[in-house]
């Protein structure tokens, strides 16, 4: 048999050319065609990451790669993201085995992204794995029986994990404080949104063990939780902790030293805060905290105290000055409403994790204790977050703070009322940026120039895929820009409240010209009512009008989507190959309820 021209490549060659694709494609290209390749690309049999792929795909996986590969892998991903229903269809492809170890015996780690309430039926499978990674889905709510069986699986229950990670929206996880307590002794690495400070509390007894830390307090509670703070009970070997809060009164200053006094071990921390209490804002109570932690090497904090009456601006000089005889190196700048304080500079390398940095754009006006480290360039932050609660603002400032942080993968501007429509003079590149978030401006009114500066020129932002906005504020864009094409994007996701109005056929029109090229697309509106008139009309113009689709969501907060198509399976079935020009062997994976249509093909 003659060799083709890629067998004569080098393995080295072969393997930088894996580097730039997917498990799923390496595996589906090149397994099983000879012993030679079959040896070279083994290595990415270890890591099933089956995430993005068309419902097409995910059956040749299961069906045909699984079976080679199934002794293989160590880390298996699992996502509802923009292939809904996937872990749901996993899951049920495996109801014969007990526990995901007989399927995959060498598994190691799992992911789940955008869990939601359809696939709870997993967590009883989870014996013999080390890491469980969960992301719950930020668009539907889970119900409290989901996050009960949660909390048992992965903290009650008799499996043995490493590392935890559960990332709940919405109040966090409410942990079971009357459930028989169960000791994780081999839990180090746990990252997770609870509910209350008592939540942080019980699971320090529950792993006593903790190494690494990374935990998000979503609400305030009224009980006094620091009676519950005993040595006792506090980790004994934790080194990396990281706590955070958006809830104004979830953590005072005077919560977080009580905590912090009792575990002496801490070698690294930070504190990411939003926060009523202007202890937060003095530096002697930052220095006095330090004093108590003997191994502390690096301390890192975000804060952002709400302080200002809205008049006038707040006037940062006493604030510097404190952290200066502190001589704690820090950046200071505030609004009418809110004082900024953090440690400079931005990097969290020791941290080994990707850092998310909330700011403003009126940084470009902060002050600085140590000019020197503030200018160092930012190192691993992934993730910015930028917001001037609709006060006036310049373009300039807003390329300002992007030009400090070059390598983000996802921004997220709110409350933007950009004021010119011009002067755009400050040189930017974020070449690694993948998801824009653009929510909300005032009046819906998006500022074009710099809108179309973030989306269209290719040049500044090279990987831009995703599209986050709210749907009244496209809406008003496009029809300021007719005949305007965004090619470029394959995700998008819209966001529609009460003061949205109504989802009319002749806006979708237009917004399905003006991103033709999409990939996904998801509608989350309030209520059911804004869209029901048109309901079925407009689903069909979504996926008849988009080639290249491959799942579309549509989610309500209130009341109920009503589809008279989708009464009986005959009629269902029968308006599914009608619209999607289906034959008899092709399939298309919907799932329909009340509150959601999901369709991934």
């Amino acid at each position: 048999m003659l060799q083709s021209k890629f067998e004569k490549l080098p393995d080295e060659i072969i393997l930088e050319i894996c580097h730039y694709l997917k498990s799923f494609d390496i595996i589906n290209s090149f397994c099983q065609l000879n012993w030679r390749l079959n040896r070279t690309i083994s290595r990415f049999r270890f890591n099933s990451d089956i995430h993005h792929l068309t419902l097409h795909q995910y059956e040749r996986w299961y069906s045909y790669l699984l079976p080679y590969t199934a002794k293989y892998i160590r880390n298996l991903v699992l996502s509802n993201w923009n292939s809904p229903g996937q872990i749901r269809l996993f899951n049920q492809s495996i109801k014969n085995y007990n526990s995901l170890y007989q399927l995959l015996p060498n598994i190691k780690q799992l992911r789940l992204i955008d869990f939601s309430n359809d696939d709870i039926h997993i967590l009883p499978k989870l014996a013999m794995i080390d890491k469980i990674l969960i992301d719950i889905d930020a668009l539907k709510p889970l119900l409290y029986s989901t996050k009960c069986l949660l909390d048992h699986y992965l903290f009650c229950s008799s499996f043995t994990f490493k590392e935890i990670r559960l990332w709940v929206g919405e109040g966090g996880i409410r942990l079971q404080h009357n459930a028989k307590l169960v000791v994780n002794p081999y839990l180090e690495r746990l990252t997770i949104v609870v509910a209350q400070i008592d939540d942080l509390i019980l699971l320090f007894e529950r792993a006593p063990n903790l190494i690494k830390l990374y935990v998000a307090i979503s609400t305030f509670s009224s009980n006094t939780s620091r009676q519950y703070v005993m040595s006792e009970v506090m980790p004994k070997k934790l080194t990396d902790f990281h706590i955070q809060t958006n809830d104004r009164q979830a953590l005072t200053f005077d919560a977080l030293f009580v905590i912090m006094i009792h575990i002496p071990t801490i070698k690294l921390l930070s504190v990411d805060i939003e926060t009523n209490d202007r202890d937060y804002a003095d530096g002697l109570c930052w220095t006095f905290l330090i004093s108590r932690l003997p191994n502390l090497k690096r301390l890192y904090f975000k804060t952002r105290i709400w302080m200002g009456t809205g008049t006038t601006s707040i006037d940062v000089n006493p604030f510097i000055e404190s952290f200066a005889r502190a001589k704690l190196p820090i950046i200071c700048y505030a609004d009418k409403r809110v004082l900024y304080i953090d440690t400079v500079p931005y990097d969290m390398h020791e941290f080994n994790t990707n850092m998310c940095v909330t700011t403003s754009p009126i940084v470009k006006y902060a002050k600085t204790t140590d000019i020197k480290l503030y200018q160092r360039p930012a190192y691993g932050v992934q993730s910015l977050l930028l917001s001037t609660r609709h006060e006036k603002t310049s373009i300039d400032d807003w390329l300002y703070v992007l030009s400090r942080f070059p390598c983000i993968q996802a921004l997220d501007l709110t409350a933007i009322n950009i004021i010119d429509q011009t002067n755009i003079n400050r040189p930017l590149c974020l070449p690694r940026l993948i998801a824009l978030r653009y929510v909300r401006s005032t009046k819906c009114k998006i500022n074009i120039p710099f809108f179309l500066l973030l989306v269209m020129n290719s040049s500044i932002t090279p990987c831009l895929r995703a599209l986050t906005v709210m749907y009244g504020d496209l809406v008003y864009l496009c029809k300021r820009l007719p005949g305007f094409i965004f090619d470029r994007l394959k995700e998008l996701w819209l966001f529609g409240s009460d003061t949205d109005g109504r989802v009319i056929i002749e806006d979708i029109y237009l917004l399905l010209n003006t991103f033709p090229n999409l990939h996904h697309f998801s509608l989350l509106i309030q209520s059911s009512r804004s869209i029901n008139r048109n309901l079925e009309q407009i689903i069909e113009m979504i996926v008849s009008s988009l080639p290249n689709l491959i799942s579309f969501r549509l989610i309500c907060r209130k009341s109920s989507f009503k589809l008279h198509s989708l009464i009986d399976n005959n009629t269902r079935n029968d308006w599914i190959k009608r619209i999607f020009g289906l034959n008899d062997n092709e399939q298309i994976h919907i799932m329909i309820n009340k509150k959601e249509i999901s369709i991934w093909k």
